[in-house]
């Protein structure tokens, strides 16, 4: 299945040039505010029109301005949440995930009514109105009613960005159970690195309107943990769990040949996470730790350095696994730091409060 956009437009005063192949799977779109997400995928949607483009969905070609051709937004059999839910206020849940329905321009449907109901868990709602609604129920609505259109593609922008946290855990697992049982393509647009580590099977990374990364979920950590762009952001890295629910309510992940210890009961084991560390949360030795009461140390290379006002940013290099540490500059001349050199990253169990499960189905 073919699923190529190609866009060079300039919108407002803003410059777009990408072009990408969109795989099978959840595809994230990160990058900060203003760097052309939502921008792109209105233009796949038929939103915006680019003055040069080319996107072919489900092997059919949407637009292509070579050939004059640019089908409209209801004939483009996309389904799109947007990050407020824009349910109709006057109609039932029923009647507007019906709505959904009546959109449907194929004769064969992928997945019916009562499927979508009871994969996101919507019946009790029914009978409701948007305003009776909570802001996660709208979102799950709101998604039920794109996919009752029985879309090429779904595009999702930023549905979490109104909801608190219990609720964007809560949703992020429908979204998940979606492209598991499912199997349609979708865009994701989000700055959150950390919802779009979960959410991901190909992340693509855009800045200032151009596609600067493309690539699956591994390869998009590494190249985040690397890329000069994000140097002074916090690390991820991917991990499982050896032991979980301890006496002291710790719990260790193996991270290659060493292991994390985080203060967490919410894990289980053999659950494969990805850890968030924080830069300005990692101590640096150059000799090994020595009654310390931290329960966490690892031995890491310096690969690279970089200095942003008063700050040193170290690189450091843990098999094959990229973590950043920020010191002041003072530290970093006490410590008489070169690139190169072998050093220990010291990090306290406490300081690690960021675990996600990456297997949420």
């Amino acid at each position: 299945m073919k699923n190529v956009v190609s866009i060079k437009t300039k919108i407002s005063n803003f410059i777009i040039n990408v072009n990408i192949n969109i795989k099978e799977g959840i595809n994230c779109f990160f990058g900060p505010s203003g760097a052309g997400k939502t921008s792109i995928i209105n233009c796949i949607a038929g939103i915006n029109k680019a003055k040069e483009s080319k996107i072919i969905i489900n092997d059919k070609t949407l637009e292509d301005t070579n050939k004059n051709i640019f089908v409209p937004i209801h004939k483009r059999n996309i389904g799109y949440v947007f990050q407020d839910s824009r349910l109709f206020p006057h109609l039932s849940i029923k009647k507007n995930l019906l709505y959904g329905l009546k959109l449907n321009h194929k004769k064969k449907k992928n997945f019916h009514y009562d499927e979508v109901i009871n994969l996101l868990s919507l019946r009790h709602l029914l009978h409701r109105f948007p305003h009776n609604l909570s802001g996660g129920e709208k979102q799950r609505v709101a998604i039920g009613r794109a996919l009752l259109c029985q879309p090429d593609l779904l595009l999702m922008d930023e549905p979490l960005a109104s909801l608190d946290q219990d609720k964007k855990d809560e949703l992020i697992k429908y979204i998940v159970k979606i492209n598991e049982i499912l199997s349609i393509p979708a865009i994701y647009v989000s700055h959150s690195i950390s919802e779009t580590f979960i959410l991901a099977d190909c992340v693509h990374f855009f800045k200032n309107g151009t596609l600067i990364y493309s690539g699956n979920r591994d390869e998009a950590i590494n190249f985040y943990n690397k890329n000069e762009n994000f140097i002074f952001r916090d690390s991820y890295i991917k991990g499982k769990v050896i032991k979980a629910n301890l006496l002291e309510g710790l719990t260790e992940i193996k991270l290659g040949k060493d292991s994390l210890t985080v203060f967490s009961n919410t894990l289980h084991l053999d659950q494969n996470v990805i850890v968030k560390i924080k830069a300005t949360d990692i101590i640096i030795s150059t000799v090994i730790p020595d009654k310390l009461s931290s329960l966490n140390y690892l031995k890491t290379n310096i690969k690279e350095v970089f200095f942003q006002e008063g700050l040193a940013c170290l690189i450091l290099n843990y098999e094959n696994n990229t973590i950043k540490a920020l010191l002041t500059k003072k530290s970093y001349r006490k410590l008489n730091i070169k690139k190169g050199m072998q050093c220990y990253a010291i990090i306290k169990a406490l300081n690690i409060n960021d675990v996600t499960n990456v297997n949420l189905v």
